[in-house]
């Protein structure tokens, strides 16, 4: 036993913050989760100020000392190379930030349901968000069907954007929509955000410009028996005019450009709509410039915000974080 750092949580939340502290790079695998009847408790590493910040948006949780079983010794890609390899897992694909063959093998060694190994040969670029790969081992492909909050999702990595570096973030936006609630989800992708939240209930507008997306869109949809949802393939900037004082919930998540869409998404909430908007900011500005942009197209509307939530959801690259801004408009 080590006395050692921990978040005590409720049960029923334990899964959620674990994921989340993973993907913070705070959860401390050396150590076993421990638990009583009602809490579990979960060692860390350090926390920042912002890790903290991102946290309390999942729920109640408390600081704690206590004392935490030594982990049994497993096998890792970190341990089979000596060094860290930077790679996601979307169903069976494994994506490598580098050409690596060395660590192509690691990764398949220690993640067993991994049959295909490729390098991301370019950033997310042009008007459709895709990336282009190269194989580096394993089955030669780019297809594969992910799973994420019960559901599954069909996906070409070379033809429509998809990360699960974003599953608790999509799971906390779904938690806060009703039902009832009406929900536009302008860059929808192949429907991570859109079907979630439809599953749940409410009625989703899902829309994105690239047409291999909505095609991915409609067949993951079908895939998980959802209704409720109007699919459309189209450009953002137009859906003002159609859709004008209608949504409950507007999501943005098009971290690069969305602060260009700002004034068409309070254009489409409701007074007193809530608008989830993402974007990548630099670690010395994390809210500060697109607080700006917010205002500024709330100014030119003539319409009022209030800022409900900021948060870090991922970093993005060396001292760049992705962000998002939740925030209510009220219309004249």
């Amino acid at each position: 036993m080590a006395h050692s750092r921990g978040l005590k949580v409720h049960r029923s939340q334990g899964e959620t913050f674990r994921k989340r502290l993973v993907e913070l790079g705070a959860f401390d695998r050396d150590r076993k989760i421990g638990s009583d009847e009602v809490h579990l408790y979960l060692p860390i590493l350090d926390l920042s100020p912002e890790a903290k910040e991102d946290l309390r948006s999942l729920g109640d949780f408390d600081l704690v000392e206590a004392e935490f079983e030594e982990a049994e010794r497993r096998e890792t890609v970190e341990k089979l190379l000596g060094s860290r390899a930077s790679f996601e897992v979307v169903g069976d694909v494994a994506i490598l930030d580098d050409l690596d063959g060395e660590a192509a093998a690691a990764i398949m060694a220690v993640h067993r349901n991994v049959r295909t190994v490729i390098s991301s040969m370019t950033a997310v670029e042009g008007e459709y968000r895709t990336r282009r790969f190269r194989h580096v081992a394993g089955v030669e492909k780019t297809t594969t069907l992910h799973k994420e909050h019960g559901l599954r999702y069909r996906i070409d990595l070379e033809k429509a954007y998809f990360t699960p570096r974003l599953g608790t973030e999509r799971l906390r936006v779904a938690k806060l929509i009703k039902p009832d609630d009406v929900v536009v989800d302008m860059f929808a992708g192949v429907g991570p955000f859109a079907l979630l939240i439809a599953k749940r209930g409410a009625k989703v507008v899902a829309v994105d410009k690239n047409p291999e997306a909505v095609r991915l869109l409609k067949e993951n949809a079908r895939l998980n028996r959802i209704d409720g949802i109007e699919i459309l393939e189209g450009d953002a900037a137009d859906l003002a005019e159609r859709y004008e004082n209608f949504a409950d919930h507007v999501i943005m998540n098009l971290p690069h450009t969305a602060r260009d869409f700002l004034k068409v998404a309070m254009r489409i909430a409701k007074d007193g709509g809530i608008v989830h908007y993402y974007a990548i900011a630099p670690e010395e500005d994390l809210y500060g410039r697109d607080m700006a942009f917010v205002e500024e197209g709330a100014s030119a509307l003539g319409a009022m915000i209030r800022i409900l939530r900021c948060g870090v959801v991922r970093s993005y690259a060396p001292h760049q974080y992705n962000i998002a801004i939740d925030f209510e408009v009220h219309k004249p």
